[in-house]
């Protein structure tokens, strides 16, 4: 069920949690430049081409995070990602203040237009022809996690009991396929039209608006959430990033990212692991 569905529910944490969120983004193995952006409860932008580290927060009941890509081969990636963090950071306070999941959802869709048009006015003074960035986006009230995207990076549910679940859903030119039955599920893995995005911040709608995906909230006092560029889930696959995750600590990010690098780290990897501290 989207989030905007869900008309009548009250957003109520029981109080604060504490959470552990693990960082890593790293340029990779070809690419000169970091295209990647993140943001974690006022944790932004990326000042550097490659950092790791961790955060325990338990200064409130409510925190946003997110990962950004900047569009590999896309001119001003990098600009347009760090344009989305930076907006993020002036919208967050309003996205995680709301009272329901459609007042959340409005927000969020809020920020994305505001990010979305920012990108658009950079790329047309520079004169450019596109840039743009994907948006992988959580927002935790106590234990409950609201979950947005917009493009391919992707947030993952891990549970020791189930393993790891791709929350959100790619918005690519095969997924369309994968629906409308042209392809199957494995054609649609190895086709290239699996990299060929059908959404991103940075198109020009701004007569309509952006408008992010949405989904049922997940429990992370059940478990713990993955959000990733897709230079981790290029290189590593689904069932080694469950491996990966059954040893949670602090060192989980960058355990994945050195994973992608091992494995050729062709593009950028961002990876963000958020869970409940002990």
């Amino acid at each position: 069920m989207a989030l905007s569905e869900e008309k009548t529910v009250k957003l109520e944490s029981g109080g604060r949690t504490e959470l552990l969120v693990s960082i890593a983004t790293n340029v990779g193995n070809v690419r000169q430049v970091n295209e990647d952006n993140f943001y974690a409860d006022k944790l932004g932008v990326r000042e550097v081409e490659n950092l790791c580290g961790y955060k325990v927060l338990s200064h409130s009941e409510r925190y946003v995070f997110a990962v950004f890509d900047g569009m590999g081969g896309e001119q001003f990636g990098d600009l347009a990602s760090e344009i989305a963090a930076k907006t993020l950071d002036e919208y967050a306070d309003s996205i995680i203040a709301a009272e329901s999941p459609e007042e959340m959802k409005d927000a969020v869709d809020r920020f994305a237009s505001e990010a979305n048009d920012r990108i658009v006015k950079m790329v047309d003074e520079m004169n450019g022809k596109l840039g743009g960035c994907t948006l992988a986006m959580v927002c935790t009230i106590g234990s409950q996690a609201y979950v947005f995207n917009i493009g391919d990076s992707r947030i993952y549910f891990y549970t020791n009991e189930n393993g790891l679940r791709q929350v959100s859903e790619d918005q690519t030119l095969a997924m369309k396929k994968l629906k409308a039955n042209i392809y199957t599920e494995e054609e649609a893995r190895l086709s290239e039209d699996a990299h060929k995005i059908t959404s991103f911040l940075g198109v020009d709608s701004r007569n309509i608006g952006m408008k992010a995906l949405s989904y049922e909230p997940v429990d992370l006092s059940e478990g713990a959430l993955l959000l990733c560029s897709d230079g981790l889930t290029d290189m590593v696959s689904d069932e080694d990033i469950s491996g990966s995750m059954s040893d949670m600590d602090e060192e989980i990010a960058p355990r994945l990212v050195d994973q992608a690098l091992e494995n050729g780290g062709l593009d950028n990897v961002t990876c963000m692991v958020i869970y409940r501290a002990q």
